[in-house]
């Protein structure tokens, strides 16, 4: 026996809403974490104190596998730039270092991570990097216009004008 059309139609709307509210509560979660980068790395995201710590950390446990200048520049840009901060951070504390990844303490991965942005020309602020990675989530990796302008040894190049 096939349903009245009344309860079809009932059927469609319970149907209809049922989605209407799915839509409605999955939606704002997708937009919010896209929109949730509300900073980026090129407002000073960390201090220059944790980024000369940082390059302490690489240069004892970081310089023998790979030179800081692999860390830089187009290739860096290109793997990296409009991606949240914490994608980089996971990638470090997940795969370095190389013979014991996930090693370091939280403290040095973050310090790690503010010397990669000074060594790709990132400016330092006044505030700390956080090590909270929710947090490394709302700032959006963005390098400066004169990116890749950094020295190998992480200090970034001055142009004429600023030295």
């Amino acid at each position: 026996m096939l349903p009245s059309v009344q309860a079809r139609r009932s059927t469609v709307r319970s149907i209809s809403s049922a989605l209407v509210l799915i839509l409605a509560v999955l939606l704002p979660q997708r937009t919010t974490s896209a929109q949730s980068a509300t900073r980026t790395t090129a407002q000073g995201v960390y201090t220059a104190a944790q980024a000369r710590s940082g390059g302490d950390v690489y240069t004892m446990l970081c310089q023998s596998c790979h030179a800081a200048i692999t860390h830089t520049g187009a290739p860096f840009k290109a793997k990296w730039t409009g991606r949240p901060l914490s994608d980089l951070f996971t990638y470090i504390r997940e795969e370095m270092p190389k013979t014991e990844p996930g090693s370091l303490s939280t403290e040095e991965y973050t310090l790690v991570l503010a010397y990669i942005l000074r060594m790709n020309g990132m400016p330092a602020g006044r505030k700390a990097l956080s090590m909270d990675e929710k947090e490394l989530r709302t700032i959006r990796i963005e390098l400066p216009e004169d990116a890749g302008s950094a020295s190998p040894s992480g200090s970034p190049r001055l142009s004429r004008s600023h030295r």
